[in-house]
């Protein structure tokens, strides 16, 4: 029967995603008081690799307290954006090889690189082993994948020709990609702007990963010439570019320039500063002038209704939603006069208008995991449940829930915390109890449901007698 019930323990094991160690390094833990662990564990060194294929990575573990009962890699990008391995194999070492005293055990893990790649990409992997008496221990070793891990020919990137604007002006910009290995299903090609000579300006370009963009024409004095540049990349990762050129000449009549340097791609729940303190205004000889003053009213235009901050100064700020699935367009228009303006957007003075995108990109999904997703406690003692989210979840607040899955009922102290505990009841045979842990980026309710969960199980065994 007992048996069983650890065989039951290895079933109800849970990969997580974590980060932790470097490479080659190990860490470990115990299954209570200040004991040295018992357990040893290897991983292979460091590996740099320039081609596609795929790669094998084998994990040794030892116990001098018993046998290895379970043994997982967990696999973690190091690098901002990279893409997904291809394909990971025996990540939950279904496959594994063992002494016959079942205390020495190896894990192969099996990756192939991505076929994408838009730099180089780092990944990481950690092996974890536990064994019999509950010691834990881990090891950590990297890959690195090169750009050139593959090769084709370079795509051809086409934008409109050089055109002109003045001080102030929304400038639209596009751009095409043809030719090279474009992908066969989704976007065919991925696009990025970059400004390639601001000639002494500053010049913000808002978004910078699709094919079309735009930025607001910088305040000059004399005719100016700046370069815009896109680079298409293909399927291959292959890059081809093309640069436009964009002359903006200075304002020649009395006006306010509505001029704002915010705008981009961020993430959900950040809060945003809305910067229009560089706007200019200008006398008729198209000289600047700073003698009387200029108002501002800052308004949202589109997108999900956000409260704006000091809405009628120079620079306004406003909190973004965190529950948004999707990138979605934040649009707010800065509107400037040289008359005051109402709430309503009227003003003695004609108004000036500039529109301001912000596009904001959903939270990292969060991945619970547990450090100790199996325990053995005895009847009576005190038992502590402990999960924790993945570091990509930045300075984002995480709201935990536990809940009884399985077993005979207990309290749960701590219930909305990371760190819960109960005291395990009284039983006269090996009894499991299975808890769940959930989390979200907001409180969780019956209304706001978990976006995430993973189970801990408890085995709970009578007291000897």
């Amino acid at each position: 029967m007992f048996q069983q019930i650890k065989t039951a323990l290895v079933v109800f094991s849970s990969l997580a995603l974590v980060a932790c160690g470097g490479g080659g390094s190990s860490s470990s833990g115990t299954s209570g008081g200040t004991t040295a662990n018992p357990m040893a564990i290897s991983v292979p060194d460091a590996l740099t690799v320039t081609s596609g294929a795929p790669l094998s990575f084998t994990g040794q573990a030892s116990s001098t307290a018993g046998v290895i009962t379970n043994m997982y890699w967990q696999v973690e990008n190091l690098t901002l954006s990279a893409n997904a391995l291809s394909a990971v194999t025996n990540a939950d070492c279904k496959t594994i090889q063992k002494s016959t005293s079942g205390a020495e055990a190896s894990c192969v893990l099996q990756v192939t690189p991505p076929a994408l790649l838009t730099a180089d990409y780092t990944y990481k992997f950690t092996l974890n082993a536990v064994d019999v008496k509950g010691n834990i221990v881990k090891a950590s070793t990297t890959l690195v994948v090169k750009q050139e891990a593959s090769t084709t020919a370079n795509p051809v990137a086409k934008v409109s020709g050089n055109t002109t604007a003045s001080s102030g002006d929304k400038v639209s910009l596009t751009c095409a990609g043809s030719g090279g290995t474009p992908a066969t299903t989704g976007e065919p090609y991925s696009y990025q702007w970059v400004v390639s000579d601001a000639a002494g300006t500053t010049i913000t370009l808002a978004p910078t990963d699709t094919a079309a963009t735009s930025f607001t024409a910088p305040v000059v004095t004399a005719s100016t010439a700046v370069k815009l540049q896109c680079r298409v990349t293909d399927d291959k990762q292959k890059v081809g570019t093309a640069t436009q050129t964009v002359t903006v000449a200075p304002i020649i009549k009395p006006t306010v320039v509505p001029i704002s340097y915010s705008g981009g791609t961020v993430v959900a729940g950040a809060t945003i500063t809305l910067d229009g303190s560089k706007s200019v205004k200008y006398d008729v000889n198209g000289k600047a002038d700073s003698s009387t003053p200029i108002y501002y009213f800052w308004k949202q235009k589109s997108g999900p209704t956000v409260e704006v901050f000091n809405a009628f100064s120079s620079v306004a700020s406003t909190a973004l939603p965190k529950l948004i699935s999707t990138r979605t367009a934040f649009v707010f228009t800065l509107n400037v006069s040289n008359s005051v303006i109402t709430s309503g957007g009227f003003s003695l003075d004609p108004i000036t208008q500039l529109d301001v995108v912000f596009y904001v990109d959903p939270l990292t999904p969060i991945s619970l995991v547990s450090y100790s997703p199996t325990q053995v406690a005895l009847s009576g003692s005190a038992v502590t449940l402990k999960v924790d989210a993945p570091s990509n979840t930045g300075s984002n607040i995480v709201y935990y829930s536990w809940s009884q899955v399985a077993g005979p009922t207990v309290f749960i102290a701590g219930a909305s915390t990371a760190n819960a505990g109960f005291i395990a009841p009284t039983v006269t045979t090996d009894t499991i109890l299975i808890f769940r842990a959930s989390g979200s980026y907001q409180p969780i309710t019956v209304a706001n449901p978990a976006t995430a969960s993973i189970d801990v199980l408890v085995l709970v065994q009578p007291l000897p007698k």
